[in-house]
């Protein structure tokens, strides 16, 4: 093991270009450094703590591949530590390593162009994240590329980070938030995840033009919001997964202009949110579109006149006065949903004729106390966010979206969503 040491002796920062090749670590950055990799160079730990440790703050690190950290948690052992502020690294492959990239306490980092995996086929237990914010504050992260990690990004008492372009797949959750306020996420993709998001204790996070899209398994999600106050959701394309969204004491949220699509459960609303507000968003193709949220002041869906495009509703409703909005309320409950979620043997049934027939008649005669939510404005037109241009296709026999009705919702799924992106009209 070779340990290169940079002492700090002057301000101007040096420059050290690794040729093609193996280059043994770990390496520390002590004093202002720039390294440049050639193409073909490999910064090679020896399977023991962490390859690069930058303290030097305005270091870059540009060109590398960088593999072979440990496997201690304690210490977390990663392919690059940063622990200085003004870092830059871009155009990095981190390889075999815990964690990815490990932000510490740093202040205005840029994270450009990283391609970031894990060993695939390992437990959670065994996993690090991709890139860990941990009292981090004011750092970008653009046009990542991450996977086979734990989170893909994982936030700890971190504010002011900006996440774009970035994309994260095959992981536990593609970002996770914790005590980490006013964060910006846009235009980024996660697909295949248990979760694409989580937002969890934390306050006034935006959350614009994003795909959350075949995150697998009946009982994953597109995007958690949990204790979560104040966050702004805009724009966003949530396809093919087994929740598409989770509200969970949300204080002030704003849900809006969004695709909530082919998902086994559109939203499931718990009753202990506050001054939620859900609009102008498009719900098609899900197998049910919503659950729970009946309490006073929990969630609105209709505000100054505008509520959500529902395809169920145009099943049955009209817009004979031409203003947008069709002429009689919708009941985006079904009282299948809370029984399914709660029973998954039912989910087998939920196609059947019978099935059907229920629904009918609950649509018809009312007589279930579903404590479900109703859409007093519903849209006659649905929105079509620019993101829908960019939903990837689903992977090889995904299922996260059907919840065991594949048939149920893969037809309305593609029909609905094809109908968006070529801008049809849909008329009942």
């Amino acid at each position: 093991m070779i340990l290169l040491l940079i002492l700090a002796v002057a301000q101007a920062p040096d420059t050290i270009r690794l040729g093609p090749g193996l280059h043994p670590g770990p390496l520390v950055l002590e004093r202002p450094t720039v390294v440049l990799g050639d193409r073909g160079a490999v910064l090679r730990g020896a399977g023991a703590g962490t390859v690069l440790t930058i303290r030097a703050a305005g270091s870059i690190v540009r060109g590398l591949r960088i593999e072979g950290s440990g496997r201690d948690p304690d210490h977390y052992d990663a392919g690059v530590l940063v622990a200085a502020d003004s870092v830059v690294l871009e155009d990095l492959v981190i390889r075999d390593v815990l964690f990815g990239v490990y932000l510490r306490q740093v202040r205005g980092a840029t994270l450009r162009r990283l391609d970031i995996a894990g060993p695939p086929g390992l437990s959670e237990s065994q996993m690090g994240d991709g890139i860990t914010f941990y009292y981090s504050r004011d750092v970008v992260a653009e046009g990542n590329r991450i996977a086979h990690v734990r989170d893909g990004m994982y936030f700890s008492y971190s504010d002011s980070v900006r996440v774009t372009d970035n994309r994260v797949s095959q992981v536990r959750f593609g970002l996770h938030y914790m005590f980490s306020h006013q964060n910006r996420f846009d235009r980024n993709v996660f697909t295949d995840n248990a979760a694409g998001a989580v937002i969890m204790n934390s306050r006034g996070v935006t959350v614009t033009d994003n795909v959350f899209a075949w995150n697998a398994g009946s009982r994953s999600y597109g995007l958690v919001l949990q204790q979560a106050t104040e966050p702004v959701v805009t724009g966003n394309v949530l396809v093919g997964n087994g929740i598409g969204v989770f509200f969970d004491n949300v204080i002030r949220g704003t849900f809006t202009d969004n695709v909530v699509a082919g998902n086994w459960l559109g939203f499931q609303l718990f009753t202990n949110s506050e001054e939620t507000r859900l609009t102008g968003n498009a719900v098609v193709g899900n197998t049910f579109d919503a659950s729970g949220g009946r309490t006073e002041g929990a969630y609105r869906l209709c505000v100054n006149g505008r509520g959500n495009y529902w395809d169920a509703a145009t099943v049955d409703g009209y817009d004979l006065g031409g203003d947008g909005v069709l002429d009689a309320p919708h009941a985006a409950t079904s009282p299948l949903a809370a029984l399914a979620l709660n029973r998954d043997a039912l989910r087998l049934f939920l196609n059947s004729p019978a099935a059907r027939v229920l629904a009918w008649a609950e649509r018809t005669f009312p007589v279930f106390a579903v404590g479900g939510v109703t859409d007093a404005c519903p849209l006659a037109e649905p929105p079509r966010p620019a993101m829908l241009a960019n939903l990837p296709p689903a992977p090889a026999g995904h299922a996260g979206g059907s919840g065991g009705q594949h048939a149920a919702g893969g037809a309305a799924l593609a029909l609905g969503v094809a109908a968006l992106i070529a801008g049809r009209r849909r008329r009942p």
